[in-house]
């Protein structure tokens, strides 16, 4: 099962990472937030967002 991992970074701020089963990162917060508690309403809303998105292609 994949799981979001919340961890504090070297400049002791709240982040999120989501591994795979086997344990490879497949994503990653792009920001840090102050608080556990706004990292986890950030991923959340994430979460919320992702149900609902489309994917389109970019020429980037």
């Amino acid at each position: 099962m994949s799981i979001l991992q919340l961890y504090v970074d070297k400049a002791n701020q709240w982040r999120w990472r989501l591994k795979t089963d086997e344990q490879e990162i497949v994503g990653v917060s792009g920001m840090g937030f102050e608080t556990k508690e706004k990292c986890i309403k950030y991923v959340e809303e994430v979460l919320e967002s992702a149900k609902v998105a489309g994917i389109e292609e970019s020429e980037e």
